[in-house]
């Protein structure tokens, strides 16, 4: 779980998946996620398999839940969560990120 700013967005070509630049604001849960730390001000490219889906804006800022793709990168599917990210969601994404997964013991 992610926030982050769409800086751009590519569709490409319809047999081939779409690209989302995103500079990451704040890393909330990682997931095996290999990203700089300190996270924020690092750019991810996001995968896109479906070229209409999820629809992203150039310039503005989500909170983003995917998935690691195959090779280890970043894949955004068209049931991924994405919500416009508000700053008064800060504290609860805070919260978010001192939970351990249910996953783990």
């Amino acid at each position: 779980v992610l926030t982050g700013t769409v800086k751009s967005v590519s569709r490409g070509p319809p047999q081939e998946p779409g690209w989302a630049v995103v500079s990451v604001l704040s890393l909330h849960k990682s997931g095996g996620l290999a990203l700089p730390q300190p996270a924020k001000g690092a750019t991810l490219r996001l995968q896109l398999p479906c070229r209409l889906c999820p629809a992203l804006k150039k310039g503005s800022s989500y909170v983003l839940m995917g998935r690691l793709g195959a090779d280890g990168g970043a894949l955004l599917p068209p049931d991924a969560f994405v919500v416009p990210y508000r700053p008064q969601q800060q504290q609860v994404l805070g919260n978010l990120s001192k939970r351990p997964c249910r996953g783990t013991p």
